[in-house]
């Protein structure tokens, strides 16, 4: 089983997935936290360094290699899906889950997530809300391309297990 965790930036990607996979006793894999190990910086440190372009194709040399493991949960960072035909590249080697949220949560849990997230800081609300508007006009397509669709605000590892084994996946 490979299952890719798909969504914007603090919808619980990595929070969900950690407890999917120690649940199904599956690999965990953060693609972020994978690519900040294989070039010691950090995701901020790497955008100054090498420009988005640049990240977008340590990032999809990343999953290039995470696609070829098995028996794995992979959550990705919020741009993955939109650049190098990573969501093809997903959907060719298993299975995509997107986890959708509305624009109101979206922008409560990026104010509570300043520090991780430098793109957000010292944004106003409105900031915020036209900040993600430009991220589903450019990424919400790819998103919707997931087999599943599941909404992120009252997410359980139980919800997630019931719509895979609908499809017959767990």
């Amino acid at each position: 089983m490979r299952l890719f965790i798909i969504g914007y930036k603090s919808s619980g990607k990595t929070t969900i997935g950690k407890k999917l996979a120690n649940r199904l006793n599956l690999e965990f894999v953060d693609l972020d936290h994978e690519i900040e190990a294989r070039e010691s910086k950090s995701v901020p440190e790497l955008y100054n360094s090498i420009g988005d372009a640049g990240f977008r194709l340590l990032e999809w040399e990343a999953l290039r290699e995470i696609v070829k493991r098995d028996n794995i949960i992979v959550s990705t960072g919020g741009g993955a899906p939109c650049h190098c035909n990573n969501m093809g590249l997903m959907e060719k080697y298993g299975d995509v889950l997107y986890i959708q949220l509305d624009n109101d949560t979206l922008v409560s849990r990026l104010k509570h997530a300043v520090k991780d997230r430098p793109i957000v800081k010292n944004k106003t609300d409105q900031e915020l809300r036209e900040y993600i508007a430009d991220l589903r006009y450019r990424c919400e397509h790819h998103y919707l391309r997931a087999k599943y669709v599941i909404d992120g605000k009252d997410i359980t590892v139980d919800k997630i297990i019931e719509l895979l084994k609908k499809k017959n996946n767990v």
